[in-house]
């Protein structure tokens, strides 16, 4: 036996003599002494036979978890099979689809990716049926269990004809079939009113999601409105107003590192008592974007390369985090095994205001990167180009956070390289991150169960 390609031993924690370990394939995480340790590193040495003894059901519970492998034939035929299983399996407990109700937006963001690629149109009411036509055949065709719809934009209010239409149609025909039904709403807020919100409860509506960059001015001269002025104050009234009546989760975007922004929205928040009625919080770097429509390799927006520098992502990671844990809010882990969408078989997709169909939002705009049409039953060649780029095998298989990362993002790559087959790595991030993610992941599940029992 020897410890998996994919474990992570943290050292003395969570007490002296004691090991985390954690495997980044399967997620186990489980705790060890140093003894077990050592006979793990040394396990064929004749004179441990009554170490092996005393520890067997710890090396058999430890070998099935994936902690430990026999040897690295194992390791790698796991790893194959975990890949596989993710590309081509289908999770049938839910379907998961995002609809462009426009491409339209009140809004001139600074660094909008959409707006030099997306023409100014709504989804009309014949795209609509289309739209929901083919949804209906993929939850018959891979009997999927439930349907979770996010309206998008664009700004998705400026076409509540169409979502309205959508959301009451879908949600009848999924109740007459035993599927389950709900859908979220990603918007700018400017638009949310309590009164909306009322309408759209009815029809399924679980959860929204708010874009705001801060507070004030640090939100304003980011996110103006598209004839000019300011936005802040007209969407922490709508959320204010709304908060007790739908969970409103916040998405914030931060730029080389500077978390000055986020301190002041999460402040703010609390002084206004409505940090605790909010949803999640997910806060994540501006990124580039892909160029004008037919010339996706100019790439635009390139000055925000630098928020992906592996220091700049681990200063603000570290900073977030502490800011997270010092207000009491959910911090996801970050360790989660995962493929890049435009790789998997059977994901979750998007339908822009045309019909067609995308494994990736940031490529929306881009005709000749949808993977097809709803008008259409299968996905189109293009589909299969992304399903069968299997970049994690260029990785070394031996890399610890392969698991997890696959490859990388294939956005990111084609934003790097002007291509999606070349391998995007952050081992340097989380070989600095990755042991803190997990300590606070112990930390979380500890919490837990010590709060289940108490």
């Amino acid at each position: 036996m020897q410890f998996s390609f994919h474990t992570i031993v943290i050292p003395d924690y969570p007490n002296p003599g004691e090991y985390l370990l954690y495997n980044t394939r399967s997620q186990a995480m489980i705790k060890i002494n140093d003894e077990l340790k050592e006979l793990i590193d040394h396990f064929d040495r004749p004179d441990y036979f009554y170490l092996r003894f005393r520890y067997a059901y710890e090396i058999v519970r430890l070998h099935k978890s994936g902690i430990l492998s026999e040897n690295q034939e194992e390791d790698l035929a796991r790893l194959k099979g975990h890949m596989d299983q993710i590309k081509h399996s289908v999770d049938t407990r839910s379907f998961f689809v995002t609809i462009l109700t426009t491409y339209a937006c009140n809004f001139k963001c600074v660094y909008c990716f959409e707006e030099s690629s997306r023409a100014n149109e709504k989804m009309t009411m014949a795209c609509a049926e289309q739209t929901m036509a083919w949804m209906k055949s993929q939850i018959i065709k891979l009997s999927y269990r439930s349907l979770y719809l996010n309206f998008y934009g664009g700004e998705p209010l400026l076409n509540q004809p169409v979502l309205e239409h959508i959301a009451t149609a879908m949600k009848s025909w999924c109740e007459s079939r035993g599927v389950e039904f709900k859908f979220m709403i990603q918007t700018n807020g400017y638009l949310l009113t309590p009164q909306l919100i009322e309408r759209f409860l009815p029809l399924g509506l679980k959860q929204v999601r708010v874009s705001v960059d801060g507070v004030g001015e640090d939100h304003d001269k980011n996110r103006p409105l598209r004839g000019g002025g300011g936005t802040f104050d007209v969407i922490m009234n709508n959320i204010m107003a709304s908060c007790d009546k739908v969970p409103i989760g916040l998405s914030v975007g931060f730029d080389k590192g500077d978390t000055g922004p986020i301190e002041r929205l999460l402040s703010y928040c609390r002084d206004k008592g409505i940090i605790r009625k909010l949803g999640r919080f997910i806060f994540s770097p501006i990124h580039a974007g892909l160029g004008r429509r037919g010339e996706k390799e100019n790439i635009q927006n390139t000055h925000c390369d630098c928020n992906y520098e592996d220091e700049s992502l681990v200063e603000a990671n570290r900073k977030i985090r502490a800011l997270m844990t010092n207000y009491g809010l959910e911090i996801k882990s970050g360790m989660s095994t995962t493929i890049c969408p435009l790789m998997r078989e059977n994901s979750g997709v998007t339908v822009d205001q045309q019909g067609l169909i995308y494994k990736c939002n940031s490529m929306l705009g881009h005709p000749e990167l949808s993977v097809g049409h709803v008008k259409d039953q299968e996905y189109n060649q293009q589909h299969l180009a992304f399903v069968h780029l299997d970049v994690y095998n260029q990785c070394p298989q031996g890399c610890v956070y392969l698991p997890m990362c696959s490859g990388g993002c294939r956005f990111s790559s084609f934003l790097r390289n002007k291509n999606f087959t070349t391998p995007v790595c952050y081992k340097k991030y989380l070989d600095t991150m990755a042991p803190e993610m997990i300590k606070q992941e112990y930390q979380a599940r500890r919490s837990k169960i010590l709060a289940e029992v108490s």
